[in-house]
């Protein structure tokens, strides 16, 4: 029962937050269809960034294993 109310607090926080940025986006760019499109584009920025972001972890994390497997005492 417990997990049930978690999922639904989630839900129910996911939909007014979606709702709160379109009426913020609404309210700015002063129509609905110029809201979705900041809301895409702001989500479409976001998306880019933690992609690099994830692209440079994964290239660290390669070159430390390369660094502490290549026989080197020194690593």
């Amino acid at each position: 029962m417990s997990s049930r109310r978690v999922l639904w607090s989630i839900a129910v926080f996911t939909v007014f937050a979606f709702m709160t940025l379109i009426v913020f986006f609404w309210i700015r760019d002063g129509s609905l269809q110029q809201a979705g499109a900041s809301m895409d584009n702001l989500l479409n920025r976001t998306g880019s960034e933690i992609a690099s972001t994830t692209d440079d972890v994964v290239d660290s994390t390669g070159a430390a294993l390369d660094r502490a497997t290549d026989g080197d005492d020194r690593t």
